[in-house]
Order: structure tokens, then sequence, then C-alpha cells
């Protein structure tokens, strides 16, 4: 049997001698270089010397007897077994090794994993096994056992409590080994019962072959909630860039927030242009008067010091702090700008009513970038809400100069379109076709320009002609508007909203619920405004007037559900239908 470490020595002698040959070699190469004769005589005497040992040692070797060595060292009767490693980084399987690992001297009732959170100064629960696992609250970092290792980067050992059993009294202690996973900083514990002081170099012993597996499955949560936030940011901000109305945008970031941090209550504060203070624009689990009247400066309170220095705080309350001394009994906090490389528009905050709270300094990076995603989306959706407003602004004065020819309609556009637009809320009418709606009250009777002399002006019966190019109007209206591509969406809405419920009206002989939402919608708020405008031959109906007719043609003329939301909007003193006219 050959002896592994005596064949290892000698292999290493013989590496050194044939490096000092080599070394000799190139000294003499280079005293031929340099031309120095008697430093070429050494190196020649030097190597020579070197051979001669070399090949004497071998020899003797070769008659030489090792020493009967086994390859593998077998472990002295009465030893504990070597550490079983675990298969995998799993958190629980790496501590249910840890606890295999003091299995030979101690019982072991507990081990668990933690990871410092520095913005909070807290040591928060990653996993935790056994019997007597200790409770997910989170940990200060000064705690005497568990913060002491991380803070001196030693392990360390101490009584936790004592227990009696079957009238034999233990003592539970607590190991705990420090892990430090790249920048990180956690600590792997567990907990024994004993009835004898343990020998804390026994157990350093036995679990130290573990300290890397437990660094790598640290590792490994920190790399999977850095994953999952990183997912969750790539796809809020995929879904922020499809949002194009300001008040969606705000509330998909509130939503997102909260969930991302499992926050209690949440809320947005944009800055007022005129005055510069924070007010609360989107809330949720806050109390409606702190909506309504919160109001911060620059530098006042939290949000008011992060809009200040445009930094993100978080704040970790104590568990002892009276529930005095808490606003709105949040507990633990999260607050961080709306704003880009243009400045700031506001600010996110979450908050959480129990503590622990789930924050940490990764929520808190997290919603950060939330809020610089936040203050893209805004500001875009700022630009084309803008240009919406000017849009719909000359859309309207467009009406409104068509007004003027009849002295008859003057107001009637308006009154049409703010009718419109609360009967398609109520409804729930998704917010591109009620913004098709209110353009077609807009320009629903743009084809009435065809039949010349404006009909609601003429005080004596309609002629053939006249009547024919009336029925015509919304064909002509449908056929312009088909010409401009932007306004395609309103054309079914203008060009169907003098069908009939019960398909006896025009346009395309529709009846029903095949009639589009809108044109239904167009079709009662025109008839009632119609009904209560004055006319050369007859003036104006009064709201109960106009109600009974739409009653009376419901589900004949007209949609019986739409017909019902007006009624009521008319008659429950709703401040959403504008000019109400009274009995």
């Amino acid at each position: 049997m050959t002896d592994l470490t005596t064949t290892r020595d000698s292999g290493r002698q013989s590496g050194g001698g044939a490096l000092l040959a080599v070394l000799a070699l190139v000294t003499g190469i280079a005293a031929i270089v340099f031309g120095q004769a008697w430093l070429g005589a050494v190196a020649v005497g030097f190597v020579s010397a070197i051979l001669i040992t070399t090949v004497a040692r071998n020899r003797a070797e070769e008659h030489s007897e090792p020493p009967a060595t086994p390859l593998v060292e077998e472990s002295p009767p009465g030893a504990p077994a070597p550490v079983r490693m675990p298969a995998t980084l799993d958190a629980d399987a790496v501590l249910h090794a840890m606890s295999d690992a003091v299995a030979p001297v101690a019982q072991a009732v507990a081990a668990h994993m933690w990871l410092e959170d520095p913005s909070s100064a807290t040591l928060r629960l990653v996993a935790a096994v056994g019997p007597m696992s200790p409770a997910p609250q989170p940990l200060a970092l000064d705690d005497e056992i568990l913060g002491k290792s991380v803070r001196e980067g030693a392990a360390a050992l101490a009584p936790l409590a004592r227990v009696q059993t079957g009238g034999v009294e233990r003592v539970i202690w607590r190991f705990a080994l420090p892990l430090t996973p790249g920048t990180a900083r956690g600590v792997a514990a567990v907990d024994i019962s004993v009835t004898a002081d343990p020998n804390g170099m026994e157990l350093a012993r036995l679990t130290t072959p573990l300290r890397g597996a437990l660094a790598g499955s640290l590792a490994l949560h920190i790399a999977r909630i850095e994953t999952e936030m990183a997912a969750a940011l790539v796809e809020v901000a995929r879904d922020l860039s499809r949002r194009l109305d300001p008040e969606q945008v705000l509330q998909t970031a509130l939503d997102t927030a909260m969930r991302m941090s499992d926050a209690a209550t949440g809320s947005i504060m944009l800055t007022d242009p005129a005055t510069g203070r924070l007010g609360i624009v989107k809330a949720e689990g806050l109390p409606a008067d702190v909506v309504r009247d919160t109001s911060l400066g620059d530098g006042e309170g939290i949000a008011g010091w992060v809009l200040s220095t445009g930094q993100p705080l978080l704040i970790e309350d104590l568990p002892a702090r009276p529930k005095s001394g808490r606003r709105h009994g949040i507990r633990s906090a999260v607050s961080v700008p709306i704003a880009d490389s243009d400045g700031t528009l506001g600010i996110i905050n979450v908050g959480s009513r129990s503590f622990p709270a789930r924050f940490t300094e990764s929520h808190m990076h997290a919603l950060e970038t939330l809020g610089k995603q936040t203050a893209v989306a805004l500001r875009n959706a700022n630009a084309v809400s803008s240009s919406r407003e000017l849009y719909f602004d000359t859309l309207k004065a467009l009406a409104l100069a068509m007004e003027t020819k009849d002295p008859y309609s003057k107001g009637g556009t308006e009154r049409i379109l703010s009718y419109a637009t609360d009967i398609g809320a109520v409804l729930g009418l998704p917010e591109e076709q009620q913004e098709a709606l209110r353009v077609a009250a807009l320009l629903h009777d743009i084809g009435m320009a065809a039949t010349g002399e404006p009909v609601g002006s003429i005080d004596r019966p309609l002629s053939t002609v006249e009547h024919g190019l009336l029925k015509l109007h919304p064909q002509i209206a449908a056929e312009i508007l088909q010409e401009l591509p932007a306004l395609r969406e309103v054309v079914p809405i203008v060009y169907h909203h003098h069908e009939w419920f019960d398909g006896h009206g025009y346009g395309g002989g529709l009846a029903g619920e095949s009639i589009p939402l809108g044109a239904r919608i167009l079709a009662v708020a025109d008839a009632y405004v119609a009904m209560t405008s004055p006319r050369p031959y007859r003036g104006a109906m009064s709201t109960t007037q106009a109600l009974a007719e739409l009653l009376d043609k419901a589900g004949a003329q007209f949609d019986p559900s739409v017909v019902s939301v007006l009624k009521d909007l008319l008659t429950t003193g709703d401040d959403r239908a504008p000019e109400r006219q009274r009995p």
C-alpha cells in the first residue's frame, strides 16, 4: 500500500529540486549572455549538485518500505458521524441538516435563519423548522444572541429559557452562526434542549461544515426576493405604459404599491401647482376626513420630508410604542417620491397597522422604482389628457357654432352631452365608449346642415323633401365622421341614434340590444332635451311631462333601462344631472 503523504512529500522534494535546477540553468544562460564566466561556473556546479542529490534520494526511496497507511481515515470508536450535507439549498432542508448535525450532543428543538434589514436595523425571519420555532416577529439588531452574532461576525451561545419535562429541568440554549452571503448579513441558529451546559466549541465544530450551505441558502432567498420584485416592476411598467388616463395611472400605482408591500393603508399625494402643497388624491384604508383635510408643505411630516429631500423613507415602529403616538394606527410606513429627471410630482405612502410589518429595504427600493415609473407614466397621461381636452374643446366649439344657426337649439348640445355622460357613467360604459359617446353627443346633428334651414325653427309641417332630408341626417353625419380615422368609434353611435328599440326607427333597421348602447343612450338624452326645449310651434315641456312621454315610449321607441336611469337621475336630486327641470 502506498503512503499518500510520503508520495506527496517526495513529489514536492523532486519538484523543488527540479525548480532549483531550472533556476540554476537560467543563471548560467544569463552568465553567458552578459559575459560573466565566474557566474556560469557557479551555475554549472549548482546544477550538478542538485542532480546528484536528487538521484541519490530517489534510489533510497525505491528500496525503503513505506508505512501501511489507509487511504481513508477511519473514525475512532464513539466519534460523531460525519455531517450530512443537504442535497439542495432549500432553506428548510439546510436547517434540518443543521438540526441533525448537533444531534450527537444535544436535542435540537428548532433551527432558523434570519436576514438583516439595515434600513430598520432588524433581523427578519427567513425560515424555521422544529417544534419550538421562533415567532416571525422581527428582532432588533441589538438582540443578545442573534444580533450579537451578526454585529460581531462570530458564533454566539446563550441560554434562552428553563423548562420542566417529565420532572426533569432542561435549559433551552441558542447557538448562532453568522452568515455573509455577498454584501448582505444574516445568521443561522439552532435551539437545543439540554440538562447541562453545552460545549460551544463542539457545537461550532459540528455546524461549521454547513456554513457554506447556509450562506448559499440565504443568498438564494435574497435572489428570489429580488427576482420577484424585478418581475413585478417589469409587469407594472408594462401596465402603466398602457394607461393614458391620469386617474388610471394613479390607481394602478396605488394598487401595485399596496400589493407589493402587503400594506393595510396606502395613499398617493400630488403637489398642487398653485400652492406647492401635498394633498391626497388616491387612498385606501384611510378615514374620509383624513383624505379630505390632509395638506402638507415642504418638509412637513414624513411625506413633506420625502418631498423636500427627494429620498425614500422607511419607518419601523417599536412594539412598545403607545397607540397615542401613532398616526391613524400606523406602526410601520414607507414613503417614496413620485419623481423623474424633471422633478417630483408627489409621494406614494404605504402603511401597516401591525408589528411586525413586512416592509424591508427591498420593498423600499422596489417602491422607489415604482415611484419613478409612475412619474413617467403620469406625465405621459397628463400630456395625452391635455391633448384630448384640447381636441374635445375644439369639437365642442364647432358644435356650439352650429347652434347659432338655430336659436331654438341654443344650449341643447351641452345639455345632451351632460345627460348622455351621466347615463353612460351609471350604466358603466368603459372609458373608450364613454369618450366616443361624449363626442357623438356633440356631433350627432352635424348632418342637419344638409337640410338647409334649421328644422327646429320651422313653425309649419315639414314637406316630404324636408322630412326625407331629416331622416337622412344621421347617415350624412356618419359619412362625414367616417372620413376622420380618429372619430370612427363615434360613427355607429351617430348613425344609429334614431333607431327604435322595437325596430321601427330609421338608420339600419336595428332593434333591441343590437342597437349600440351609446346610440340608445344618445336617443333618450336627445329626446328629453328636445321635449324640454321651446319650439316655434309649442312651449317647453316640464320634467314630469317629458318623463311621462319617455316612459310611455319605453320598450317601443326607447330602451327601458336607459329611460329608467334618466328618470332616477332627474327625480333623486343627483347632482350629476345638470339643469334639472322640476315639475
